[in-house]
């Protein structure tokens, strides 16, 4: 009998398992323009300009000038780091200053650069050449209200990265105390910088975020305090609107108030038209505890672009099995969160369904960038690039899932080994594979027998060793493919014996 892996876990080979159709599906006639113009955007690598270019959630009755003011919120910041790190360098703090009182001006004065102050202290990030840029700006401009809005924000950030987005209950003290430390480091910060720039609603906007996780009291303020200065801007409204969310403490009138009250401000700043279907998409949205209804988020999903309540429709779709529709979705999910790994990989499975796997991957690739410790992510990724027989492109992920995804580091292995075992010879890149395989996850039979084959086929000096286990595993059902499957063992450690001649054919090599 053949040495097949037919005895591996079955929703293993299913999760690989190769598309039974001969060809993909043709793209339902209702959709094909959809499809076409949202594959020609993708193509486009600045975020704002393939936002812009993306195809309409079909049927919508966003208000004019919502979705593409809502895709200008992915302009990339008006200076790099690098730039405003070789500024600095050149002793142009103050021209730093200049610069972004003159983006201030604009978010007030220019519809075309409105929200865009915002964007600029996107460059402040986590990271450690974040922190000493805002450092140095501010030791070389000690008055600067910016220098301290830059210095604020990477603090900010690296507390937000320690809160996480679990719920609050489930996130570790150490961590908690790590989010604590760092806003009570932004907040003087926030503070000074408003004393210095009354207008820099920049930092009245963030004391709101921080207030939200900390201090209600804080909240309240910074609300008050950024609706007096700038009550139009997007930030400013979409604070409100989050504090007045019933799982934030607020209620489903204060929710409709701050809804209404965006409304109303539309024709001043027409990218708060993307806001305009909060109220009606809380009540049916998984954040209210309501199981998720495809219609319902279809609905609410036509009043306004807001990728989260599209991103839910898709997910329904998804669940109910109408991967179309959830293509659709999804799409408009990414196009305004192009670097949310949960969207990109929502819509990759609605692609893997639709057996568009090039394009999924890409997908994949995108959201494991973005979120390189998502596990699940990552995983699908894994299953899919094997799925595919791309082994090369694999075989770096598989060695990443062994920290990031451990649970599943085993079985991508186990499958990258197989593909490489399908080499017309077997050599030694397949038997480190394996042998990295049985010290990962030991004394399991798939495994024992792949490597038994490998090391035979490769004729490689611990071929009898291996062989003797396959042969020695118990099998006390008498289980008639376990024997047959050890019986070929055995006539491989004939073979291996010193002095016997090799089989007249190889031996087939395991199933995939």
């Amino acid at each position: 009998m053949p040495v097949r892996l037919r005895f591996a876990h079955a929703a293993v080979l299913a999760s690989l398992a190769a598309p039974a159709f001969a060809a993909a599906p043709a793209v339902p006639p209702q959709w094909q323009v959809y499809w076409d113009k949202v594959q020609a955007a993708d193509a486009i690598a600045d975020d704002e300009a393939r936002c812009k270019a993306y195809p309409d959630l079909p049927g919508n009755q966003w208000l004019p000038g919502a979705a593409q003011g809502r895709c200008s919120l992915l302009r990339a910041p008006a200076w790099s780091l690098d730039q405003i790190e070789q500024s600095l360098r050149g002793g142009g703090a103050a021209e730093l200053d200049r610069r972004f009182a003159a983006l201030l001006a604009q978010h007030y004065n220019d519809q075309a650069q409105r929200e865009q102050i915002f964007r600029a202290f996107k460059a402040f990030d986590a990271s450690a050449r974040a922190s000493a840029a805002a450092q140095r700006w501010l030791k070389d401009s000690p008055q600067s209200a910016f220098a301290r809005v830059a210095l604020a924000s990477h603090y900010q950030t690296i507390g937000e990265d320690a809160r996480g987005f679990s719920a609050l209950s489930q996130v570790g003290e150490a961590q908690q105390q790590d989010m604590r430390t760092q806003f009570a480091k932004a907040v003087p910060l926030y503070e000074q910088a408003l004393k210095l720039e009354p207008r820099l609603s920049v930092a009245c906007v963030q004391e709101m975020a921080i207030g939200r996780h900390l201090s209600k009291e804080l909240e309240a303020s910074a609300t008050q305090y950024c609706q007096a200065i700038d009550p139009d801007s997007y930030y400013v409204v979409y604070g409100r609107i989050l504090a007045s969310q019933p799982n934030w403490g607020g209620s489903m009138p204060a929710l409709r108030a701050a809804v209404e009250d965006a409304r109303q401000r539309v024709e001043r700043n027409p990218i708060l038209g993307a806001l305009v279907g909060e109220a009606d998409g809380f009540p049916v949205s998984p954040i209210s505890g309501t199981p998720m209804v495809a219609g319902e988020l279809a609905r609410v999903s036509q009043l306004a672009p807001s990728g989260t309540l599209m991103s839910y429709a898709a997910r329904a779709y998804g669940q109910q099995g109408d991967h179309w529709q959830a293509f659709v979705y999804a799409s408009q999910a990414t196009r305004y969160w192009p670097h949310n790994a949960d969207f990109r990989a929502l819509r990759a499975t609605a692609l893997v369904r639709l057996e568009r796997s090039d394009w999924a991957l890409r997908d994949f690739r995108q959201a494991v960038e973005d979120a390189p410790q998502d596990a699940d992510a990552l995983s699908q990724l894994v299953n899919l690039l094997l799925q595919e027989g791309k082994t090369d492109e694999a075989r770096a992920y598989v060695a990443r899932m062994r920290t990031v995804a451990p649970e599943n580091f085993g079985r991508a292995q186990y499958f990258l080994c197989a593909q490489l075992a399908q080499s017309r010879q077997v050599g030694g890149e397949a038997v480190r594979c394996v042998n990295e395989l049985a010290a990962a996850v030991p004394q399991v039979l798939e495994v024992v027998q792949l490597r038994a084959y490998i090391l035979y086929m490769a004729k490689d000096p611990g071929a009898l060793a291996a062989v003797d286990a396959l042969v020695a595993w118990p099998n006390p059902d008498d289980d008639v493919r376990l024997r047959a499957v050890i019986d070929r063992a055995r006539a491989w450690k004939n073979e291996l014996q010193p002095g016997n001649a090799p089989a007249a054919t190889p031996a087939p090599a395991p199933a995939r």
